[in-house]
């Protein structure tokens, strides 16, 4: 028996980097998941791994800032596998970048639109779901760099920062309901994210 067995979980931007390694350990450990991300082939791929893993899994092609897309994955792990218990809000982007007075307002909504508003989609969508399986756990990737600031990213420090606060609101709120919130916090990991978009 593994430690997530018999528990349900929609892990988004798990095509690839961080949120597709949790999917497959989560997997490992008996979670059925719901793979909730816009790569289709990616998304694929991860849900075959989570199964070649030893659990269930689907892919659900979802962007984080739509909320019918977050609703219709949260659905998807409710009909898929009756229940849902965990939700982890990953997907992410590097979104604009440079000095302050360069940044577009195009580009600072899109930014906040997927590290923001996704994570609030999540919470809000996966509350009910949860509060009918009797609790859960809501999980957020924040960042290090939403505890202090760096120069040249902006609108990610910024969003990251407010990941970050409102866990502990929703905490605060949702554990009369047993559902835990947090939020970790790393620091520059090896994946496409970071990675992908540093020119050599």
């Amino acid at each position: 028996m593994g430690r997530l067995s018999g528990k349900v979980a929609i892990i988004t931007g798990a095509a690839s980097g961080m949120g597709r390694a949790t999917a497959v350990r989560f997997a490992g450990e008996g979670a059925k998941i719901v793979i909730a991300d816009l790569n289709k082939e990616g998304g694929e791929s991860a849900a075959r791994d989570c199964r070649e893993n030893g659990s269930d899994a689907v892919f659900q092609k979802t962007d984080v800032s739509g909320e019918a897309d977050v609703k219709a994955a949260v659905d998807r792990a409710v009909k898929e596998f009756g229940r849902l218990d965990v939700i982890y809000n990953n997907a992410g982007l590097g979104g604009a970048t440079g000095p302050l007075e360069n940044i577009t307002v195009e580009n600072w909504d899109k930014t906040l639109a997927i590290l923001l508003r996704g994570v609030f989609l999540g919470m809000k969508h996966s509350i009910p779901a949860m509060r009918k399986a009797g609790g859960g756990s809501i999980i957020s990737t924040a960042s290090i760099a939403g505890i202090q600031g760096y120069a040249g990213i902006h609108a990610y420090s910024a969003a990251k920062a407010a990941v970050i606060n409102l866990t502990r609101s929703a905490a605060t709120e949702l554990a009369k309901d047993k559902i835990r919130v947090n939020c970790i916090c790393p620091g520059g990991i090896n994946t496409p994210l970071i990675y992908g978009n540093i020119a050599g």
